[in-house]
């Protein structure tokens, strides 16, 4: 059993004013070894602070970061939950294990991939262009409601659903681009008529 610093010559236990470094005589034995003191230096003692002493007076602790003060509780296992585990996504507040088993059971809507609806998309192109025909704009606006009408088709064939409104916003897509050209070849025409008078 150690019990403090001993004479390495005769092995009694030395006290703490005999101790320093450089040449030290053994008072039992009265001979003479080299030591060396080591004093290490204190170490700082790191103070926590629980929750109430962090946040507002009364206020609850999340459940997973003991030191966050909650800021709302799971809707489906009601733990106290802090804006790090807060998982929103327009249907209320999960905790992120309750959010996973939501997700995973498909009954959390907003999380599920969103839809993109194509022919909608080629028919607000169609008519934008037919709209803007005058300003230039038929002829990307057209473009983009034949794209977008060709995407919708394949979409709502995969979807058995009807395509003849994809197939209407493409034959307007066409007309809107080939009206386009025609306007800009009339305007060209007429200025180099104007200018060849």
């Amino acid at each position: 059993m150690y019990t403090g610093p001993q004479c390495p010559r005769c092995a009694v236990t030395l006290t703490a004013d005999w101790l320093h470094s450089g040449a030290i005589t053994c008072p039992y034995c009265a001979r003479a070894f080299e030591a060396t003191a080591f004093n290490p230096p204190e170490r700082a003692v790191e103070v926590t602070t629980e929750v109430t002493d962090v946040g507002p007076d009364g206020a609850n602790a999340c459940a997973n970061h003991a030191r966050n003060a909650a800021t709302a509780s799971c809707q489906r296992c009601g733990l106290f939950i802090c804006a790090l585990c807060d998982m929103n996504v327009g249907t209320g507040s999960y905790c992120p294990t309750c959010f996973d088993r939501v997700r995973a059971e498909g009954s959390l809507l907003p999380a599920a991939k969103r839809y993109r609806d194509f022919a909608g998309i080629a028919r607000a192109s169609a008519l934008t262009g037919f709209l803007l025909a005058f300003f230039f704009l038929s002829i990307p606006f057209g473009a983009l409601a034949v794209y977008f009408g060709f995407r919708a088709r394949k979409q709502q064939k995969t979807e058995g659903r009807s395509s003849v409104g994809a197939i209407i916003a493409i034959l307007v897509g066409i007309l809107d681009v080939l009206g386009g050209i025609a306007y800009i070849g009339f305007l060209i025409y007429t200025v180099g008529k104007a200018g060849g008078s």
